[in-house]
């Protein structure tokens, strides 16, 4: 439960009650990954789960008013590890992309019109694929899939645009790529690829940049943080250019990567976070308009808002607030329509799916 002021040691003034007390809802068997998206066309946010050791998929519908319908079970393939959602096969309705880490393998779920959901194929991508992320790296308006292979390779599959898929390029990716996103970091109007990588050594993520064919070029490495676990993006100075975000859980930090629209990163200096920050959601949560940073940290049980001032630097202390024990995934979305970021977080060891409303817009408390 979430509850101002209640981490142990804390001699800093309690932090402002930003949330509302968590609703709970049972998961599958060691829930590793979640969505929260509109996956029936409902414009209501749904939570996905991927129960990797279940091996199932559990779907959350949602009603609304921040609440969800009891689950519906999906099969996958061998510990489902990471998801992503889209429309892959043209005819409007939002599609599902499983990692299935267990079988070296992505396997596609179709949606239908009557809400549920239907298998559709699996590709084989090589051994133990660990991340997922959507774009459209040949330009040719149907989705295509980046997928992280856990010891040295990015695998690209094109779509076809009817809900299957071709293994395209696979790519070079040392440094035990971990997570991986897309944007267009080079404003030449073509999907590039950023790899988060947790090698022990590794002291760098990398750039893949996109030729708008389906091919990229060697990658760029980007120094800065410590064997990166997550990887996100938000325009964290309001310049108009995505900037880069990692988690470093091992070493309890953060790096922050300021994009320049050309290619190009100005590296923030690295900071610290709590005790095995991972999972990262950017939006505004102390509604001051500046983007903040929520983080889920796995080994102290709980989550961070790391507050932002709209030019790429950030308030300390955080405000911290207690969740179960074990957070392992987090997500964020609308969930009842207030116009407000909320989040849902997965307890991996108690095997629940958490949800945490926002209360109303907290004044920004300082700016120390």
């Amino acid at each position: 439960m979430i509850i101002a002021g209640m981490l142990a040691g804390c001699d800093t003034p309690p932090p402002p009650d930003i949330f509302a007390m968590p609703t709970t809802y049972t998961t599958g068997k060691k829930p590793a990954a979640l969505l929260a998206r509109d996956l029936n066309n409902d414009e209501i946010p749904d939570v996905l789960v991927a129960n990797s050791e279940g091996n199932t998929l559990s779907f959350y519908e949602g009603k609304g008013d921040g609440t969800f319908k009891d689950p519906v079970t999906m099969n996958t393939g061998r510990e489902p590890m990471a998801l992503e959602s889209a429309d892959f096969d043209g005819d409007g309705i939002p599609d599902i992309a499983v990692c299935n880490y267990g079988d070296g393998e992505v396997a596609i779920i179709l949606g239908q019109k009557d809400g549920m959901f239907r298998a559709k194929e699996k590709i084989k991508v090589g051994r133990l694929p660990i991340a997922i992320a959507v774009g459209d790296f040949n330009n040719d308006q149907k989705k295509d899939l980046a997928v992280t292979l856990r010891f040295d390779k990015l695998a690209i599959l094109l779509g076809t645009g009817t809900g299957t898929f071709k293994l395209a390029e696979t790519y070079q990716a040392a440094g035990t790529p971990a997570h991986v996103i897309v944007g267009d970091y080079n404003g030449d109007k073509n999907d590039d690829i950023a790899v988060a990588l947790n090698a022990v050594k590794a002291g760098h993520i990398k750039v893949f940049y996109g030729n708008g064919d389906g091919t990229f070029d060697p990658p760029q490495r980007i120094e800065g943080g410590t064997q990166s676990s997550f990887i996100t993006q938000g325009d964290m100075n309001q310049d108009g250019y995505p900037d880069l975000i990692i988690s470093s859980t091992m070493v309890d930090s953060l790096s922050i990567f300021l994009g320049t629209g050309h290619g190009a990163f100005r590296r923030v200096e690295d900071f610290a976070g709590e005790k095995g920050p991972e999972y990262l959601v950017v939006g505004d949560f102390t509604g001051d308009r500046n983007p903040d940073i929520a983080v889920c940290n796995r080994r102290d049980g709980s989550i961070s808002i790391v507050r932002g001032r709209g030019d790429g630097s950030f308030v300390f202390p955080h405000y911290n607030y207690p969740v179960g024990t074990g957070p392992r995934a987090m997500a964020g979305a609308d969930f009842n329509h207030d116009g407000l970021l909320d989040l849902a977080v997965l307890l991996y060891d108690s095997q629940l799916l958490e949800v945490f409303l926002r209360k109303i817009d907290v004044p920004e408390s300082g700016n120390s």
